[in-house]
């Protein structure tokens, strides 16, 4: 009849569920008897349940690693002192061979939990990175409005509806040297989904006018442009807008909807 510290091993290894098969009745035939072991059997699954969700590091629980270790050396300590050479060859080093794979077990479940630690480090990582990008280009463009509403040099235009019954409102802002426009629009007619507003330079010169960004609007017609993408050195008479495809054209559809007031 096996004693407490024959069933240790076999409790760690039932606890993980890696117990063999033809050992189990017995040692479940003795949980059935004895409250010692299965509180111990308790308190295994506890600490394997500790170290499957900890992401701390790849240590164990102490608990559980000094457990293995009572084991491994009572097992030491009966072959060391069994008269029986047979009886010792049959009964121990079967389990001499399971406690490095119950070893290797703990060891798996903590790298699990630190692959799913190292992965939301990851995804967190990734998540800030977008984050960083989205402020500073939300900060650039807060720039470049303030340098443009700021800029001395910059030309302002202000366009009125062609139909003077309409309240739309346009305001331009245009710096020559750098070829950058500032559009603010308010109170605009409203136009088809598959339609856009377009702004245009009506150069100084009298050549055909230069294709600007487009914007779109609210329902409020309200809304706002910074184009920068214009060759800088275009001297301006004015600007127009028109309603044109989504995605803008290359020559002003007629009629034109905003023309420079007076």
């Amino acid at each position: 009849m096996k004693d407490h510290a024959q069933f240790a091993e076999d409790l760690a290894l039932y606890a993980m569920g890696t117990l063999e098969d033809q050992e189990r009745p017995e040692l479940e035939a003795h949980l059935g008897t004895c409250g010692e072991c299965r509180r111990e059997l308790e308190a295994l699954r506890a600490d394997l349940a500790l170290l499957a969700l900890s992401a701390t590091g790849p240590q164990p629980p102490q608990r559980s690693r000094d457990r293995l270790k009572e084991a491994i050396s009572e097992e030491q300590r009966e072959m060391t002192e069994s008269a029986d050479a047979s009886a010792v060859y049959r009964l121990h080093p079967r389990r001499l061979t399971l406690v490095p794979a119950a070893i290797a077990a703990v060891l798996a479940i903590t790298s699990l939990g630190l692959l799913l630690e190292i992965q939301r480090l990851k995804d967190a990582n990734v998540r800030l990175a977008v984050n960083l990008r989205e402020e500073q280009r939300q900060s650039a463009h807060a720039k470049e409005v303030l340098a443009m509403l700021t800029d001395p040099n910059a030309q302002h235009m202000t366009l009125v509806a062609a139909k003077p019954a309409s309240p739309a409102h346009i305001k331009t802002i245009y710096q020559k040297d750098k070829g950058h426009i500032l559009l603010l629009a308010s109170n605009l007619a409203p136009i088809p989904d598959d339609k856009v507003y377009q702004l245009w330079i009506l150069p100084a010169t009298g050549g055909p006018p230069v294709p600007c960004g487009t914007f779109p609007i609210n329902s409020k017609g309200n809304g706002m442009m910074l184009d920068t993408t214009e060759a800088p050195g275009v001297e301006a008479k004015g600007f127009a807008v028109t309603v044109e495809p989504v995605g803008g054209s290359k020559t002003p559809t007629l009629p034109i909807m905003y023309a420079p007031a007076g």
